[in-house]
């Protein structure tokens, strides 16, 4: 038994090709949301180095500082309100000069202050990849007498000065912005 098939052009549906645009469709969509993913995870990393990189200024300046201070034989202290810009030796501001929130820049405005010095400014190890070069303070908050000698007139004893020391820079991209403290102590 021959059976024979006659295939007609009238006949033709089409299917495969509403399928295969369907297919395609469903592709395009896929790729378009895999793209937008890749964008959002790209940002994303970009803003963590940003922010690594601003902590990594704001510590290298707090480093500075405490560094600096460290090597001071005596220290200046200056209570006007331009202690930072001072040219004296060993200046370091007075007791609430300073104001409390440092990272809030209605209260302290780190780029055009003459509070701050700037770290890199007068050594040659300036911080690479940030957007500008960090910026540091040094504020003397007072002395301790804890554990002051009552041996009745020996030696004078040498108390412990408290200092407040702050840190701040930039990211790569000058969004970014972090501002870091420490409480330094030393005897003179």
């Amino acid at each position: 038994m021959n059976i024979t098939m006659r295939h007609s052009r009238k006949h033709q549906s089409g299917a495969i090709l509403v399928v295969s645009l369907l297919l395609l469709l469903v592709l395009t969509i896929l790729g378009v949301v895999m793209m937008q993913t890749t964008r959002m995870q790209e940002r994303m990393s970009g803003n963590t180095r940003d922010i690594s990189t601003s902590l990594q200024g704001s510590e290298a300046a707090l480093r500075f500082a405490e560094n600096e201070l460290a090597a001071f034989t005596d220290y200046n202290l200056d209570g006007t309100s331009t202690c930072g810009a001072t040219s004296t030796a060993n200046t370091i501001c007075g007791i609430a000069v300073l104001p409390v929130d440092m990272a809030d820049p209605t209260q302290f405005d780190w780029k055009n202050t003459n509070l701050s010095k700037q770290y890199g400014a007068t050594n040659s190890t300036a911080v690479a990849q940030v957007y500008e070069q960090p910026r540091y303070t040094d504020e003397y908050l007072g002395q301790s007498r804890v554990g002051e000698s009552l041996d009745g007139g020996h030696d004078v004893p040498s108390y412990p000065q408290f200092f407040q020391l702050t840190g701040q820079s930039t990211g790569a991209s000058g969004q970014a912005s972090t501002v870091i403290q420490s409480t330094f102590t030393r005897r003179f």
